[in-house]
């Protein structure tokens, strides 16, 4: 593990049990469980306490490429490779709802923040479609793409959804409207994943050309591009404060952007092989990592973010328009 400050975070536990790559990890919405999907064709629960899991989830009989927790955690939605969206309570024996949607790959499901009857998926077929979980129908589906959409997820308030892809977009959907109200097109890569700031104003894109960009949808321009991996970005996750930013790639590293400083501030090297999914816990005082060595991590964090911020706050304050940073080419700041 390298560090470019102090306070690194640490290895708390690793998890073993997947005989595919992981492709997504989420923490429970209380932070007691990890759940985490594969190309094994199973989503795995992990209590975050004990060094074994403690659910394994395998109804889908392709690879599960997304995973999402209701904000309530009384369910889970998996999608899966043959088009198969299930909907499940996280316990033994549990009741399954299975929808086919298409009979082409979905990539990505994400539960509304607020209506957990309401879902917004990504597939191979070039489309962003919201559905009611319950009824089983399709509810809105928005414009098509030229290539298939990667990740879809709602905006913290619910209101928007942004989504990403293969033909190099950032789309940003109104919910009632059902209109595009905002595309940026990236030349240089396809969009892999994306995550929404807490704000709700600002959206990040991890991009297969080894960068990640960051959006803000009230100026409506790109304010922070980073080129600190040497391999395509597969995830990221803010810091519930919103600060910073936690990113995976392919080049096996998790790094962490300070983002009030435009610039990595840890590099941990535990995977063996890509990194393919990260996720902050709800509190922000743990972050997980998973890859294609199967491994799950657990990272606890030494010194507090916000710890950190008040140390830095005198920098954070300066007009940063005009600063340059060779990992970063800042237009703004949050």
């Amino acid at each position: 593990m390298n560090s470019e400050g102090n306070g690194d975070p640490y290895l708390e536990r690793y998890f073993v049990g997947h005989t595919k790559p992981v492709t997504q990890v989420r923490f429970s919405p209380d932070d007691s469980t990890i759940a985490t999907s594969s190309a094994d064709s199973t989503v795995v629960l992990w209590d975050i306490k004990q060094p074994i899991r403690c659910l394994c989830f395998t109804e889908h009989a392709d690879s599960v490429n997304g995973i999402s927790w209701s904000p309530n955690s009384n369910f889970i939605a998996s999608c899966s490779q043959d088009g198969i969206v299930n909907i499940w309570e996280p316990k033994e024996n549990c009741i399954c709802q299975q929808f086919l949607l298409n009979d082409q790959p979905v990539r990505s499901v994400d539960f509304h923040p607020i209506d957990p009857a309401t879902v917004v998926t990504a597939s191979d077929d070039k489309s962003v479609k919201l559905w009611h979980v319950d009824q089983k129908k399709c509810i809105t589906s928005f414009a098509s793409y030229e290539g298939l959409v990667s990740s879809a997820k709602f905006s913290p308030n619910g209101q928007l959804v942004a989504s990403c892809g293969d033909d190099k977009s950032l789309r940003i959907f109104d919910i009632k409207s059902g209109e595009c109200v905002w595309c940026l097109t990236e030349e240089r890569g396809m969009g892999r994943q994306l995550a929404w700031h807490p704000n709700g104003n600002i959206v990040a894109v991890a991009l297969s050309c080894c960068q990640v960009n960051v959006f803000d949808l009230v100026a409506q321009e790109l304010v922070q591009l980073y080129q600190v991996h040497s391999e395509p970005v597969n995830d990221l996750a803010f810091h519930p404060s919103g600060n910073f930013l936690l990113t995976g790639s392919d080049d096996a590293t998790v790094k962490i952007l300070d983002l009030l400083k435009g610039k990595p501030i840890y590099t941990l090297t535990g995977h063996i092989g890509g990194v393919t999914a990260v996720a902050f816990n709800n509190d922000g005082s743990r972050f997980a990592s998973a890859g294609c060595d199967r491994q799950l991590i657990v990272w606890k964090i030494q010194t507090p973010f916000d710890v950190i911020i008040k140390q830095e706050q005198s920098s954070a304050e300066l007009d940063l328009s005009d600063s340059y940073d060779e990992d970063v080419g800042f237009k703004g700041i949050f």
